[in-house]
């Protein structure tokens, strides 16, 4: 993969929202709106003081309210407005919303339950939600005029796992995957990635939460 050229690059800092109960009892939001619970509020905070020096001129959030109270407790540090976007809302998961899934996070489950529960989402949204395809192209129709408008600049991202996804198989497919079957990306971990005007892409770091005391990352 060719790095692009830093003068002209825009820095894309990817942050999934901060924990809700649903995440910490493994149900599957999807585009079911469930605030932050109190840990959420805490790492929210981390994250605002790692993104404190980003040089951030905008911000962007999934307007789904666990991102929204992300992105403003970050902005209260950085100074920042969100701008809210219903195209970086979380993927509709269908029959799957609110019901209670196996946390791949840590790998307790193995590689062939992983590859299993995925592809299994991929049908179930197929079915009942919204496709792969429907998600990549709603996604990218947002974030590619983010990138485009703000070539030499910083920008942050407040939004959801699956979107994250698919931002990341679209620059790099299964480059940092290591045999994974998705991305693995936990409450307020940031992603940075930076992309030139040819859509060249360079990873910086990838679920970075070396913000987040252990106390705040799990139950």
């Amino acid at each position: 993969m060719k790095k692009p050229n830093d003068a002209s690059t825009t820095t894309l800092l990817l942050v999934r929202h901060g924990t809700t109960e649903w995440v910490d009892t493994h149900l599957l939001h999807g585009i079911t709106d469930i605030p932050l619970n109190d840990r959420g509020r805490e790492q929210a905070k981390m994250a605002a003081k790692a993104l404190a020096d980003s040089g951030a001129q905008k911000m962007v959030t999934s307007s789904l309210s666990r991102c929204v109270e992300t992105a403003e407790i970050i902005g209260k540090t950085t100074g920042l407005e969100p701008v809210h976007s219903t195209g970086l809302v979380e993927v509709n998961f269908g029959w799957m919303e609110g019901r209670k899934i196996r946390d791949h996070d840590y790998g307790e489950y193995g590689k062939a339950v992983e590859f299993f529960d995925h592809h299994m989402f991929n049908i179930i949204r197929f079915l009942s939600g919204e496709s792969k395809a429907r998600v990549e192209k709603r996604v990218l129709r947002t974030i590619t005029p983010i990138y485009k408008e703000n070539p030499f600049g910083t920008v942050i991202i407040v939004t959801h796992s699956g979107v994250i996804n698919t931002i990341l198989f679209h620059f790099f497919g299964n480059e940092f995957l290591g045999g994974d079957a998705y991305y693995h990306l936990n409450p307020c971990s940031i992603t940075e990635i930076r992309v030139n005007p040819e859509e060249r892409a360079h990873m910086i770091r990838l679920n970075d939460q070396s913000h987040v005391p252990e106390d705040l990352k799990r139950t």
